[in-house]
């Protein structure tokens, strides 16, 4: 056989295999995607199954980067794009930075500060930025409201909230918003005061504080176009006999809910939950009371919420 003949052979085999592949790799079927809405006046569309990266996420791999980024990698194949950390979460944000600086247009990143100065505000967001190893955030939240902290009014971070209004501006952060867990008052305060973009809350399916959660606060904000995202929904409910899954979906089957954030710490978790995302099928109608009740009996009474007990830690948004 003559050289080109063999040349000939070579690229057709090489050729033949390469197509061979590039069948095999189109047959292969792709994740299906978890769902997705639009966050509020943001217009931003993001999965309603939130990553919750907190200390569910930074301690199971503490000195393991290499999985979390695995972790993090899987999440944006199922669709995953609403990623949820804070200044507080110890690690985190240096943790997500190099996935973060690879795929930065798949992720919806949101970070979060507990400052209450102008200048303070800034500095946390700069930190931010540079762990996260980008440019900008896709949502910066004033973090953790609470009264008992001396957040009495919104006044108490009105350096804050024009910092927000700055780095908005610029171009720093694209949206920002306002959390707490500590009574829906403060929240209805912020949000009459300081227009948020977003609103990050608990709506566990026990409905705390006789239902004010869901039957005042969340209409306030829907009123106002404010994307709501839920926390809470399984760490708040935990002594409950309801598969946590279950309680993601009674958040996610309430008007006005965008996202539920959840901690993960594992891709088992992930997957589990991002099924249930996946083809949502909501509560309805009665189901949803029926669920609630369900869970409220379950619980026993006086039961104190878990951020009032002591040493805790607002790393986990679950």
């Amino acid at each position: 056989m003559n050289g080109s003949r063999r040349g000939f052979v070579a690229t057709s085999v090489g050729g033949g295999l390469a197509g061979l592949a590039a069948t095999v790799a189109e047959a292969k079927p792709k994740e299906q995607q978890v769902d997705r809405r639009v966050l509020g006046r943001t217009g931003a569309e993001v999965s309603i199954y939130g990553l919750g990266l907190g200390s569910a996420f930074f301690k199971p791999f503490a000195g393991k980067p290499e999985e979390a980024h695995r972790m993090l990698e899987r999440a944006l194949d199922y669709g995953i794009n609403y990623w949820d950390t804070a200044r507080s979460y110890e690690g985190s944000e240096a943790l997500i930075g190099p996935v973060l600086e690879k795929r930065r247009s798949e992720v919806f990143m949101v970070s979060k500060s507990n400052a209450k100065s102008y200048d303070d505000f800034m500095k946390e967001l700069d930190a931010s930025l540079k762990n996260l190893r980008t440019d900008h955030l896709d949502l910066y939240h004033m973090h953790n409201w609470q009264p008992k902290q001396g957040d009495t009014s919104p006044k108490a971070r009105e350096g804050a909230c024009k910092a927000a209004l700055k780095a908005r501006e610029q171009g720093m952060i694209k949206a920002f918003g306002v959390t707490g867990h500590s009574g829906p008052d403060i929240l209805m305060e912020c949000i009459k005061a300081y227009d948020p973009d977003a609103l990050l809350s608990i709506f566990p399916a026990n409905r705390p504080d006789n239902g004010r959660y869901e039957d005042e606060l969340l209409p306030l904000a829907r009123e106002r176009n404010i994307g709501v995202i839920a926390m809470k929904t399984v760490k708040h409910v935990k002594n409950s006999d309801e598969p946590p899954r279950e309680l993601v979906r009674y958040a996610l089957s309430l008007p006005g809910i965008c996202v539920a954030i959840v901690g993960t710490g594992d891709i088992d978790h992930l997957e589990s939950n991002a099924r249930m995302a996946t083809n949502f099928k909501p509560l309805k109608g009665n189901e949803l009371r029926n669920f609630s009740d369900k869970v409220a009996m379950g619980i026993p009474a006086g039961l104190p919420q878990p951020w009032d007990l002591p040493g805790y830690s607002d790393g986990i948004p679950a």
